[in-house]
């Protein structure tokens, strides 16, 4: 944790802002190969095939939020290096969105994501969405964790990253830097769908959390039996 916080605090702040943005344009270009496949393919490759987001994020090391806040008690990252990451991840995707609008909005792929875009509006459930979240957020945690394992080769650790966070997407779980892309790409931007994106982002914060609080707990159990 201590060498990781020196490179952290030798990044300077324009690079960190640089690496978020980054991160969100790689997660909706997900979302983008996701909706492609589904409109000429099945749901199920689809779903797998978003993973190419985080795998992006995970080779280059990009901030994504979502893939770092798990670690947040951890004292690997400030609370500023947190806002950063939310506000350039929000920044990479909605870009990345907008430009979908415009070039592909005569698609069937603009009509799938406009269409479960709007339903998710539609039925914004506290609970449900908090609760689809913190499930999200586990699911995420467990891919970056995967990933870092590094006892396994690389082709098992990325079959892992495409597992879970093919997983979650085919269980229509929410993701807040995802679901920053889509609603971009439906232009259906609200107070409501702001508040979407909030709670979102809670439920998956609290699902990464808990999972890397297990994570340390059985660590340091296993240490002490040692």
């Amino acid at each position: 944790v201590g060498s990781e916080m020196c490179i952290r605090d030798r990044i300077t702040t324009s690079k960190k802002i640089f690496l978020s943005i980054l991160a969100g344009a790689a997660i909706a270009f997900g979302g983008l190969t996701y909706l492609f496949l589904k409109s000429v393919t099945s749901v199920i490759l689809a779903s797998f095939c978003f993973s190419i987001g985080l795998i992006i994020v995970l080779v280059f090391s990009l901030w994504l939020f979502t893939g770092k806040i798990g670690y947040a008690f951890d004292k690997e990252f400030s609370v500023l290096d947190f806002i950063i990451m939310f506000f350039g991840n929000f920044l990479g995707a909605v870009t990345i969105g907008y430009i979908a609008y415009f070039v592909l909005k005569d698609t069937n792929m603009y009509v799938i994501n406009l269409n479960t875009s709007i339903s998710k509006l539609d039925n914004f459930n506290f609970v449900n969405l908090l609760l689809s979240g913190i499930v999200c957020g586990g699911f995420v945690y467990a891919a970056v964790e995967a990933y870092k394992f590094k006892k396994l080769n690389i082709i098992l650790r990325i079959i892992l990253v495409v597992a879970f966070i093919g997983t979650f997407v085919y269980l229509s779980l929410n993701h807040c830097v995802a679901n920053m892309f889509y609603f971009s790409f439906a232009s259906c931007w609200s107070f409501r769908a702001l508040l979407f994106i909030l709670v979102n982002t809670l439920g998956n914060s609290i699902g990464a959390i808990i999972l890397n609080t297990i994570k340390n707990l059985v660590v340091n159990l296993v240490n002490k039996k040692q």
